[in-house]
């Protein structure tokens, strides 16, 4: 059977952006200001097939920073509820009892969101969830998206539970913000920040109750889809596709091996023998999407090549000359490309 569109390892659900362009986007103005950059237009809204890459749903993160300030994620948690994770929300939710749920979200995490990972550790009175976020995100970037991630566990687990998780705890790898008690009103007291990882610890006592949303069915045709996914994600194509991915959409443009493997969640010796499975080294994906990246801002043609070079990240205008003549041609020819 083929892979369903709809479990693309590369791309995450439309649920979130749909979601939250609905409940905020509620004049044109606004509507246009949260899709500013993100390059997902009304047609691809309308479409049910559509999905989108980890980097567009951070772009529209940054827009509701700027239209609403930090904390507009505590404006309506109702939006982190399963049915907003699309598949991998169905998954859970019908899973056979709390821990099946917590190690199915464990161990497709990265399908769903690529570039985070969940990691379980289990003690003998708690289960500690450790939460990993994307390396190449900012800080800033990262609290949002780890806010979410904690939101959706705990709404997760209260569906499950029937009740509140009064006893869930909360830790924070970043400084308190602003809006932190607003967030513990959601969370619960138990929220700590600048913690050395962000992690989630919830009582071994909850982990046997059952879900009353089970269904042993439905469960297995989503898990048996995001399986699939999750094997072609960790094949050397897949992890390809996911390199050139992370390169093209990384926002410090320049990325090292080291950087991209710890994104990816492998060794680097890992990520050289599967890219090398394909013909290719790292650097030469870097130098390709180095290419790409110069030839857009050479056509654009309002930076000079200095600034080019410092945004491309070379130690200096005469490196990336050189690179740009081994691109290019001579130099007659990279200045025909500005016009």
């Amino acid at each position: 059977m083929a892979q369903s569109a709809a479990f693309d390892s590369r791309f995450m659900t439309m649920g979130y952006f749909r979601l939250i362009l609905r409940r905020f986007g509620t004049t044109p103005e606004l509507r246009a200001a949260i899709l500013e950059g993100t390059g997902v237009t009304e047609a691809t809204l309308d479409d049910p097939n559509a999905h989108i890459d980890l980097y567009q749903q951070i772009s529209q993160n940054e827009n509701l920073d700027v239209l609403l300030g930090e904390g507009w994620v505590t404006i309506a948690p109702e939006l982190w509820a399963h049915p907003a994770h699309g598949a991998f929300g169905v998954a859970a939710i019908t899973a056979p009892d709390l821990m099946r749920a917590i190690e199915f979200m464990a161990r497709y995490s990265l399908v769903r969101a690529p570039l985070n990972k969940l990691h379980l550790r289990r003690g003998p009175d708690h289960l500690t969830i450790e939460y990993s976020v994307n390396e190449t995100l900012t800080e800033p970037q990262r609290r949002v998206v780890s806010e979410i991630t904690f939101m959706s566990v705990r709404a997760l687990v209260a569906d499950i539970l029937g009740r509140p998780p009064a006893e869930m705890e909360f830790s924070f790898a970043c400084g308190e913000p602003s809006y932190a008690a607003e967030l513990r009103k959601l969370l619960g007291s138990h929220v700590i920040y600048d913690a050395p990882v962000n992690s989630i610890r919830l009582p071994n006592g909850y982990l046997a109750v059952s879900s009353p949303f089970a269904d042993p069915l439905l469960h297995e045709r989503t898990v048996s889809d995001l399986e699939r996914a999750r094997l072609q994600m960790s094949a050397p194509a897949g992890i390809r596709r996911r390199v050139e991915h992370l390169l093209a959409t990384a926002h410090a443009g320049r990325l090292d091996a080291e950087a991209a493997s710890r994104a990816l969640g492998i060794s680097r010796r890992t990520l050289v023998r599967r890219l090398a499975e394909t013909g290719v080294r790292f650097r030469d994906l870097l130098d390709s999407e180095m290419k790409r990246r110069a030839h857009e801002l050479l056509q654009a043609g309002s930076l000079s090549r200095a600034d080019i070079a410092l945004r491309l990240g070379y130690a200096d205008p005469t490196s990336f000359s050189r690179a740009c003549r081994r691109w290019f041609g001579s130099a007659k020819k990279i200045a025909s490309r500005r016009g």
